[in-house]
Parts: C-alpha cells; structure tokens; sequence
C-alpha cells in the first residue's frame, strides 16, 4: 500500500519546480524589446518652444482690502474677573 503522508510534499516540490521554471523563462529572454534599426532620415521632429518676454507688472495699482472688523490693537487684553 502507498504512504499517503507524502502528499503534502509531492505539492510544495512541484510549486518549487513550477517557479523555478518561470524565474528560468523569463530571465532567460534576451533584448528582444529593443529597436537596433536607424531613423530614416528625414524621419525626426525638431520642436522650438518660444516664451514671451514680459515685463513685470510695476503699473500695478495698489491693493486695499476693506473689513468690517475693528483695527488690530497692539496692546494685551485685560484680564477676566474671577468667577465667584
């Protein structure tokens, strides 16, 4: 009669086999995805990108911004009065 206690081990050597043959596919490949042919000539694309020289904007106006909140004060507040 066969031993059944080996089952388990039959499963995780194949699982070792199985990885180790894909590691061996896929690290064997060579440089198949790289181009080695020349450009036809002609076949480039030359792009010149212009800026505009502007001046900085010293005719600006002045900015004021209007609140209804009262004017910062410099001096510390009073303190509270003790609660009895």
């Amino acid at each position: 009669m066969a031993d059944r206690n080996n089952n388990g081990l039959y499963f995780i050597v194949g699982g070792i086999v199985v990885v180790v043959a894909l590691l061996f596919f896929f690290m064997s490949g060579g440089d198949t995805g790289v181009a080695t042919t020349d450009p036809v000539a002609g076949d480039t694309t030359n792009v010149t990108v212009e800026t505009p020289d502007a001046a900085p904007a010293t005719d600006a106006p002045a900015v004021t911004v209007e609140t209804d909140s009262p004017p910062a004060t410099d001096a510390p507040a009073a303190p509270a009065a003790p609660a009895n």
